[in-house]
């Protein structure tokens, strides 16, 4: 039997730590947002009417707005994104005063441009919850 590298060895638990701390540092990265996006939303459309958005764990999104309608979400930054199967792209964002605001763009609008409209969105409840709020 050869006798143990003692360089060896101390060149793989550094490599080791290394990897875990790394590991840690991303899985810290991560967890780290300014709020939890997952739950029931009260979201304002471009003519003032209020609907009702839910953002599941799974990264999906639905809506009550005219019959009801499907996405995904996903982190952007310190933003959530919303895409919608209708062509609507909503932005979520906690503002520096605490409050939340949705930007959304209209199908056609320019991703690049102002947004084609922007309210005030209220996180009515961390269960996305099923149905239609009767208090809407």
């Amino acid at each position: 039997m050869r006798p143990r590298n003692p360089i060896m060895k101390t060149r793989n638990a550094l490599g080791l730590t290394l990897l875990t701390l790394l590991l840690a540092a991303h899985a810290n990265a991560e967890t780290t947002r300014p709020f939890d996006p997952v739950g029931r939303w009260r979201f304002y459309h471009t003519d003032g009417q209020p609907f009702l958005a839910s953002l599941l764990p799974d990264q999906s999104a639905s809506t009550d707005w005219a019959g009801g309608e499907r996405g995904i979400w996903r982190w952007e930054g310190n933003s959530v994104r919303i895409l919608y199967t209708d062509g609507w792209d909503d932005l979520l964002t906690l503002s520096s005063d605490g409050k939340f605001v949705k930007s959304g763009w209209s199908p056609e609008a320019n991703r690049c441009a102002a947004a084609s409209n922007q309210a005030a969105a209220e996180h009515l409840s961390s269960d996305p919850g099923t149905g239609v709020d009767p208090t809407r």
